[in-house]
């Protein structure tokens, strides 16, 4: 994931869940266990981990996306991404409503030739 990631010039980048809220919360053992797991979701504290030590200088958009609506809270992840953004614009998907649709620029490939994409485009890459 890390070769992917310090490639985008934008990225979609799950923030499922907070430790604590999930710690806290109603979920049963096995469950939790199974969430921490290392083989599906990536907690806001991974996945900061990823952004601040994996994000390439010239990346301009993060969105983050599926957050757990029982162990988790978007301003929680929306301040927490903010303090260390870098000048990357990041945003919180909503569960309820869609993202609007950024531009983005950068290079891809050997040729270095600049293109325009959506930022849904930009995550495949």
């Amino acid at each position: 994931m890390v070769s992917y990631f310090n490639r985008c010039h934008a990225a979609f980048l799950e923030a499922n869940y907070d430790d604590e809220m999930l710690d806290k919360g109603g979920y049963p053992y096995h469950l939790k266990q199974r969430i921490r797991g290392g083989n599906g979701h990536l907690s806001n504290k991974q996945a900061v981990e990823l952004f601040v030590n994996h994000r390439p200088p010239f990346m301009t958009h993060l969105l983050l996306s599926h957050l757990s609506k029982n162990n988790n809270d978007p301003d929680l992840v929306q301040e927490l991404f903010d303090a260390c953004s870098a000048g990357v614009n990041i945003t919180v998907a909503s569960r309820f409503r869609e993202s609007e649709v950024y531009h983005i620029k950068g290079a891809l490939g050997p040729q270095r030739h600049v293109t325009e994409r959506t930022a849904a485009q930009a995550s495949l890459f």
